[in-house]
C-alpha cells in the first residue's frame, strides 16, 4: 500500500510549491515507508509514499511518463493493489501494476473493479485530473473544495488536516451518525471534508500547465454486471469466488500471515489461499478457554489444513495502553474495541511479513449477523443468545425502518453520558434506508454493506497500515461482492437464522465439522470494560480527572466516572465510545496529532526518499 496528498490550484492561485507538499510527507511516510517523492507541474502537485509489494523501482511513486493514447506525459498516485485482471490488463506476484494505471486510456475504476484501491492521475494532454476510487471504499480517498476552486486530495485525513488546519473543526452532523451508528454514513466528522464516491471517477477539467478549469467533469464508471446462476448453484458459485480472491491474495513473493478466529470467513481464506507457508495468527486473551479465547478453534482449523499457526497471547493493560496511538491512527473515532486487538495482531504480523489476509465482508456481504435474520423475522437456532437485541427489535413493532434502526442505533447507551448541551446539539432523527422493491432483508444487506463494512475496512486499513502491513481482506475482492448481491435470499440467511447459508455449505469437508456448524460469531471478542476497570483503571481515571475531559463540554462528568464501577454488559462499549471520542478530540481537534512529539515512523525518513525524490517541470 501506498500513501499520498495532492492538491489543483486554478489558475488565479498560482503554482504548486512543492516544498509545501515535501512537508506533508511525514503525515503519509507510515503508509509508504520504502521510497517517497514529489511531483510539480503548474497548478497541479502530489506527494506520494510508497511500501513497495510487488515490483522494484519501475513502481515507484509518483510514477511519471508518456503513456496512453495521447502520447503525453502522465503521473500517478496509487494507494492499493491490482490483484485480478481487468480490461486486459493483469498483474502477477513480481510485477508492479501502478504503470497499468498510467498507461489505461479508459475509466480508472475500470481496473479498480473487483481490487482495492484509490487514484489519482493527472493528464494534461487528455485536459484531466482524475481521482478514482474502489467500489467498496477498501482503500481511503478523501476531497477538500475550497472556496476558491482549489482541490486538496489525500489518502490520509491527517495530512488534510495537516495541510489545511481550518479544517479541525468538529461537524455535528457527522458526529451525530457517529453518536447514533458508531460509524459514519453520509458525513464525516470533520467539516468541508468528504469521502471521494466509491466506484466513480471523478474528473476535474484542467489545461495544460496543469491548472484547474473552474468546471468540474464528474463521470460515472461503468459496473460490471453481477454473475448469474441458478439458486442451486448458490454454495459453488461462493466457492469458486471466494478461493479465486483468496488465492489472489495470497500471491506474494514473501512471506503472508492470517488473521484467523476460527470464524467461518477467515477459515475459508486459510482452507483456500493455496498456501501451506500460511502462518495463521489468533489472537487470545486469559484465562484459556474462557469467552476471550478463541484459539482451540483456530488450531483445529489451522491443523486440519496443515497450516502453522501461532498464538498472539494479548494483555488486558495493553489495551488501555494502546487506546491514544489506536485512534490516532484511525483519525475517527469510528472504531470497536476489537481494533485495540488488531492493533497488537498487526505488530505480530509485521515480524513475519508485509501482507496480512482477512476474511473481512463474510458476514456484511453473506448475512452472517444475528440482527439481519431478526430484523427479517427470521430468529431461531442460530440466534439463540441474542434475545435482548430480539426483545428490543420486536419492540419497534412492523415498520421496516423502525426495526433497522432498533437494531443498530445505539445511541441511547451513550446518551447519559453526555453532557445534555452537547446531545441536544447533536440529535437529530436518522432514518434507516430502506431499498425500493427490495426484501426487509436486502435492506439490512445493503445497510452492513454501507455501513458496518465501511467501518471495518477503514479501522483495518488504518490500523494495518501504521504498522506498514498491507492488508487484503478477501471476502471483498475479486467477483465475492458482486457474486453475495445475486444470491436468493434462502441462501444468505435460512427460515431458523442461519446466516451465510452458501458460504457454510460451500465449506463442506473443506474445515473441521464442528467449526463449519458452530453458530457462535468469532472474531477476537475483546475485554475492553475488563481492562479499563482493572488493570487499566489508573490510566483511565487519570484521563479523566484531566481539565480538558471535564471542561470540554462533552460530558456528564459524574456519569463516566460512574461508569467505572458499572458492570452491566450493555455499558462497555459506550465506555469504550467515551474514551475514543474523547482521544480523538485531543489529537485531531486540540491539534495534538499536529504539534510536540512525532509517531516514530515520522523521525526517520526512509531509504530513497532524499532531495533526488523530488520532480517539478524545471528538474525532469
Amino acid at each position: 500500500m501506498c500513501g499520498f496528498i495532492g492538491v489543483l490550484h486554478p489558475r488565479a492561485a498560482g503554482p504548486v510549491a512543492a516544498a509545501r507538499l515535501r512537508a506533508l510527507l511525514p503525515a503519509i511516510r507510515h503508509r509508504g515507508p520504502d521510497q517517497e517523492g514529489v511531483y510539480v507541474r503548474g497548478g497541479f502537485g502530489v506527494a506520494a509514499a510508497r511500501l513497495r509489494i510487488r515490483g522494484g523501482s519501475e513502481g515507484d511513486q509518483p510514477l511519471v511518463g508518456s503513456a496512453g493514447a495521447t502520447s503525453g506525459e502522465r503521473a500517478v498516485a496509487f494507494n492499493g493493489e491490482l490483484l485480478f485482471e481487468r480490461v486486459g490488463v493483469g498483474a502477477s506476484s513480481g510485477t508492479c501494476d501502478t504503470p497499468a494505471l498510467l498507461a489505461h486510456d479508459g475509466e480508472l475504476c475500470e481496473l479498480l473493479a473487483g481490487n482495492m484501491g484509490a487514484v489519482a492521475r493527472l493528464d494534461p494532454a487528455g485536459g484531466r485530473l482524475d481521482l478514482a476510487r474502489d467500489s467498496l471504499g477498501i482503500k481511503p480517498h478523501y476531497v477538500v473544495e475550497l472556496e476558491d476552486g482549489t482541490v486538496w486530495f489525500a489518502s490520509e485525513l491527517r495530512a488534510l488536516l495537516e495541510a489545511l488546519p481550518a479544517l479541525r473543526r468538529p461537524d455535528s452532523d457527522g458526529l451525530a451518525e457517529l453518536l447514533h451508528f458508531h460509524r459514519p454514513r453520509a458525513r464525516l466528522p470533520f467539516q468541508d471534508v468528504r469521502e471521494l464516491p466509491r466506484g466513480v471517477t471523478t474528473s476535474y477539467s484542467i489545461d495544460a500547465d496543469g491548472y484547474r478549469r473552474l468546471a468540474p467533469a464528474p463521470s460515472a464508471a461503468p459496473r460490471p454486471p453481477a454473475p448469474s446462476f441458478v439458486a442451486g448453484d448458490a454454495a459453488s458459485a461462493v466457492k469458486a469466488a471466494w478461493s479465486e480472491a483468496a488465492r489472489a491474495a495470497a500471491d506474494v513473493d514473501g512471506p503472508v500471515s492470517l488473521l484467523l478466529s476460527g470464524g467461518l470467513d477467515s477459515s475459508a481464506v486459510a482452507a483456500w489461499a493455496g498456501r501451506k507457508d500460511l502462518l495463521c495468527l489468533t489472537g487470545r486473551f486469559g484465562p484459556a478457554g474462557g469467552a476471550f479465547d478463541e484459539s482451540p478453534q483456530a488450531a483445529r482449523v489451522a491443523s486440519h489444513l496443515g497450516l502453522p499457526h501461532a498464538c498472539v497471547d494479548l494483555q488486558d493493560e495493553d489495551l488501555v495502553a494502546d487506546l491514544p496511538a489506536v485512534v490516532r491512527a484511525l483519525e475517527m473515532p469510528v472504531a470497536g474495541p476489537g481494533s485495540l486487538a488488531l492493533w497488537r495482531m498487526a505488530q505480530r504480523a509485521r515480524e513475519h511479513g508485509r501482507v496480512v489476509l482477512t476474511g473481512t465482508g463474510g458476514d456484511e456481504l453473506l448475512g452472517g449477523y444475528a440482527r439481519v435474520a431478526l430484523v427479517a423475522g427470521r430468529a431461531g437456532p442460530w440466534t439463540r443468545g441474542y434475545e435482548p437485541l430480539r426483545a428490543r427489535i420486536e419492540q419497534a413493532g412492523l415498520e421496516p425502518a423502525s426495526r433497522m434502526r432498533a437494531a443498530f442505533d445505539r445511541s441511547a447507551d451513550l446518551q447519559p453520558l453526555l453532557a445534555p448541551d452537547f446531545f441536544r446539539s447533536l440529535s437529530w432523527p436518522v432514518a434507516a434506508p430502506l431499498l425500493e422493491d427490495a426484501s426487509l432483508l436486502r435492506s439490512m444487506l445493503w445497510e452492513e454493506r454501507n455501513g458496518t463494512l465501511r467501518s471495518l475496512l477503514h479501522v483495518e486499513d488504518r490500523v494495518l497500515m501504521a504498522h506498514g502491513l498491507e492488508g487484503r481482506p478477501v471476502g471483498c475482492l475479486g467477483e465475492l461482492p458482486a457474486v453475495a448481491t445475486s444470491l436468493p435470499d434462502e441462501w444468505l440467511v435460512g427460515p431458523d437464522g442461519e446466516g451465510k447459508r452458501a458460504l457454510r455449505a460451500a465449506l463442506k469437508g473443506a474445515i473441521p465439522e464442528d467449526v463449519r456448524s458452530d453458530p457462535r460469531k468469532r472474531g477476537f471478542p475483546t475485554p475492553f470494560a475488563r481492562a479499563a476497570r482493572g488493570a487499566g483503571r489508573e490510566r483511565v481515571l487519570d484521563w479523566m480527572h484531566e481539565q480538558r475531559f471535564r471542561e470540554r463540554g462533552w460530558w456528564n462528568v459524574d456519569a463516566c466516572h460512574a461508569l467505572m464501577d458499572d458492570t452491566r454488559p450493555t455499558w462497555d462499549r459506550a465506555l469504550f465510545a467515551v474514551l475514543s471520542w474523547e482521544w480523538w478530540a485531543r489529537w485531531f481537534l486540540d491539534g495534538d496529532a499536529f504539534t510536540g512529539e512525532r509517531l516514530a515512523s515520522d523521525e526517520t525518513a526512509p531509504e530513497g526518499a532524499g532531495s533526488d525524490a523530488t520532480q517539478t517541470e524545471d528538474s525532469r
